[in-house]
């Protein structure tokens, strides 16, 4: 099978193919594998994977099964290989193969030609690539192969010391198999904070990003939202694509029915941003349960959409049904003849993904949080009906020509070049929406400057007394509207509760005007005119303060999304479909005489209406498991289930 990449997407022998997938390791045997080989019961579970409608699996080499302490690979474990990878052609599911599993299911496993601490080192990285090198010249040609993975997860065995350590090793291991084979992809199979999975640093080694999400939150509407922002986080505005290649729950954390509620969720989700495919984790549940790791870690036993007695769990059914309407979904044409086109992108810090000398936010709030506004802003954006992307700072200027509006949300500090290159997009026509903070409970960012250009790109001063932390905002805030601004109404007030303190800064408009002031009557939102395009500066971190470090719940009831709207609204951004619910996420794929629409349901059962600013002439549900109960020419009634989905085909 040829995957290749094409932009932001693979295609599958020359066109686009969901690689609807699962993690696998067999039902009666799990780690035991390549040990223990049973052909009859490994042609069993994959029988049953293909009347599911699996297209692909994502497989481990166990690498103490396979080679001795030189790298010297076992003639038995090749030819079990060899027969694993022709059951897979005979049933047409795809192979990716993880090539380096020291870390599984919570157990380092030893790799017998190195240590864990000289995993980066020279010597390892050669005896490595000459075990890669081998299996990759033995296999492919192999028509089950779609794809080499460096790793599973090998940071949880060794981290690199640095970056650059960390990505020396995935820029051999991509230069090893492109040199032997060029016709299947390559990806590194690390956890999402790892330097292997940065999408601005490893897009040149790599064919996708694979993120491992395993995410948790006491919102459950957030929680269903954070799958596709993540997911667009990865692609970098589509710089490559993205493949969500770990994401599941165990039916002993949570009911069956639960499991498959959110596997329904994050299915559509990851076809409705964009995603090349996921791989659930994983198959089946293990009937060894006191094998390593199972003994000590019982979750991981019970990960799979089928039982440890070979029946189907509820999941299954929802794998099944998604199977089939995907066909029908790919022959009109979804990513190719139908495509998003979203008009606003969020900016991921600069100290992200790149260290700067005495830039330490990465370090001192760790990935998780620095990312959360970005997170968050994605999720505010999307749930006010706006198709928004995500781009790291240093890559801006690749959205200029595709963009309406920016947004930099909750912002410490950005890099000077920046903030300049944001004037000239916005003096061109472009638009910014900034909101900035110093401080959020114990952490503060005292010796910083979010920007130098307050005066002359945001047309405020910064008045904040000399040796101040910021002005502390704790409590119920009141935002009051002193002007018009979109959908928002002079005089309107927006509250919000804000537990934890917050620290920002204090300005007054020197030639922008005040729309919003807090609950003091100090400006909080300014509007400035620049060239041909305008900029919004908040003061106050809404997108920080929605997001998971401070609130446990978030506010769903449209207010501050409100905000977001009203910006789109004044600046031009479309919105062709809008939901009456912001727990309901839309994302539209546009036509040239039609469009394809998902909508997914964050939240619980909810009867909502879609209205639309085409003229509708007819309207066809092709997939999901809501139902439409009636239709007008503007406007469609939908009943939602609980994390239920809906794929219209519109066209007007």
């Amino acid at each position: 099978m040829k995957v290749g990449r094409e932009k932001e997407i693979l295609l599958v022998d020359g066109g686009f193919k969901f690689l609807l997938g699962v993690n696998y390791w067999p039902r009666k045997l799990n780690i035991r594998m390549w040990r223990d080989w049973d052909e009859s019961a490994i042609r069993e579970d994959i029988s049953l994977m293909k009347s599911l409608g699996i297209r692909a699996v994502r497989f481990f080499i166990k690498d103490e099964d396979f080679a001795n302490e030189n790298a010297d690979i076992y003639p038995q474990a090749l030819e079990k290989l060899r027969k694993f990878l022709d059951i897979l052609y005979e049933n047409s599911v795809a192979g990716f193969v993880s090539l380096i599993v020291g870390h599984m299911s919570g157990k380092n496993w030893r790799i017998p030609w190195t240590k864990f601490e000289d995993l980066y080192r020279s010597e390892s990285i050669e005896k490595t690539m000459k075990f890669v090198e081998r299996i990759v010249k033995e296999f492919k040609d192999h028509p089950a192969i779609a794809g080499w993975i460096l790793s599973n997860e090998i940071s949880l065995v060794k981290r690199g010391e640095n970056r650059e350590e960390a990505l020396a090793l995935l820029r051999v291991f991509s230069k090893t198999i492109k040199s032997i084979d060029k016709d299947h992809v390559v990806s590194s199979g690390d956890i999402p904070d790892s330097y292997l999975q940065e999408t601005p640093n490893v897009k040149d080694y790599v064919d996708y990003v694979g993120p491992h999400l395993y995410l948790y939150d006491t919102d459950s509407i957030r929680h269903g939202y954070t799958y596709g922002a993540m997911l667009e986080l990865f692609s970098n505005d589509g710089d490559i694509p993205v493949i969500l290649e770990e994401f599941g729950f165990s039916t002993y954390q949570y009911s069956e029915d639960n499991h498959a509620k959110f596997v329904n969720e994050v299915l559509y989700a990851a076809l409705a941003h964009n995603a090349s495919g996921a791989f659930i984790w994983c198959f089946s549940d293990f009937i060894h349960e006191s094998d390593p790791p199972y003994e000590w870690r019982p979750l991981e036993i019970g990960f799979g959409i089928v039982r440890k007695d070979g029946s189907l769990k509820p999941v299954a059914e929802v794998v099944k049904r998604f199977a089939k309407e995907i066909e029908e979904i790919e022959k009109l044409g979804i990513y190719t003849e139908f495509k998003r086109r979203p008009e606003v992108s969020v900016i991921t810090p600069f100290y992200v993904f790149k260290d700067y000398e005495f830039v330490r936010y990465r370090n001192i709030l760790g990935f998780w949080r620095s990312i959360q506004p970005v997170i968050t802003a994605n999720i505010l954006l999307s749930s006010a009906g706006i198709d928004n992307t995500v781009v790291y700072e240093l890559d801006i200027e690749k959205t200029f020509n595709t963009k309406k509006l920016l947004v930099s949300p909750s912002t410490i500090v950005a890099l000077s070049s920046t903030w300049r290159k944001m004037l000239n997009y916005v003096e061109k026509g472009g638009n910014l929406y900034a909101s900035f903070v110093k401080g959020l409970g114990e952490f503060r960012a005292l010796h910083e400057a979010a920007t130098h250009l307050w005066i002359e790109l945001m047309g405020v001063e910064n008045i904040l007394e000399a040796g101040s932390p910021g002005i502390k905002y704790l409590g119920k805030t009141v935002i009051k509207f002193e002007k018009d601004l979109g959908f928002i109404g002079k005089g309107e007030e927006i509250s919000i509760d804000i537990p934890v303190p917050v620290y920002t800064y204090r300005a007054r408009p020197v030639d922008s005007e005040v729309i919003a002031v807090d609950n003091n009557n100090n400006p909080v939102l300014f509007k400035a005119r620049r060239g041909r395009g305008y900029v919004y500066t908040m003061l106050l971190p809404i997108e920080l303060i929605q997001s998971q470090i401070i609130v446990e719940y978030m506010d769903w009831s449209g207010k501050i999304q409100k905000i977001y709207r009203s910006i789109a609204k004044e600046v031009g951004i479309e919105i062709r479909y809008e939901t009456s619910s912001p727990e309901i996420e839309i994302k539209p794929f546009y036509g040239k005489q039609s469009d394809i629409v998902i909508a997914i349901n964050h939240g619980e059962r909810k009867k909502i209406t879609i209205t639309s600013t085409k003229q509708l002439k007819n309207i066809t549900k092709i997939g999901g498991d809501a139902i439409v109960t009636s239709w007008t020419s503007t406007a469609i009634d939908i009943d939602m289930p609980k994390k239920s989905a809906m794929v219209l085909h519109v066209q007007y």
